[in-house]
């Protein structure tokens, strides 16, 4: 990772170390919960949820320490909402699911997958805005 990536970071670390101080240990038990629009899966179920889908998924694979991904979950329940007849929201933490973390190469996190039909049909790593994600699900939706 180059200097410029680490100083684009840095802030976002310290923001997701306030809040896991503010927050306590519970927060990060908590984002390994379902939550009404975005569906906590292992890698047991994987198969049945993505790979023999016949519907779109966008994919969220994260772990309880990243702190971007902490910022993500809320932000990805939030928008998952809009979409609800349209894309199917999941979420996989690498550290549970090691196996699909390596099939997928989800080194770097947040890693966003998005499934068509079974099969990766795009991909976006990092933690974007939420106007930039909602435009990222748009233009999928929309079939660009």
């Amino acid at each position: 990772m180059n200097l410029r990536a680490c100083v684009k970071i840095l802030p976002l670390g310290l923001l997701a170390a306030g809040l896991y101080l503010v927050t306590g240990c519970d927060h990060a038990a908590a984002l390994n919960q379902s939550t009404a629009n975005v569906k906590h899966i292992t890698q047991t179920e994987f198969e049945a949820e993505v790979t023999r889908a016949t519907n779109t998924i966008v994919a969220d694979f994260y772990a309880t320490w990243c702190g971007p991904c902490q910022i993500l979950t809320p932000m990805l329940d939030r928008l998952a909402g809009g979409y609800t007849d349209k894309l199917k929201f999941i979420k996989i933490n690498v550290d549970e699911s090691p196996g699909l973390a390596q099939n997928f190469h989800a080194g770097e996190l947040p890693l966003m997958l998005l499934f068509k039909d079974g099969k990766v049909a795009g991909r976006f790593q990092g933690l974007p805005t939420e106007a930039e994600l909602k435009a990222r699900l748009d233009a999928f939706v929309a079939g660009k």
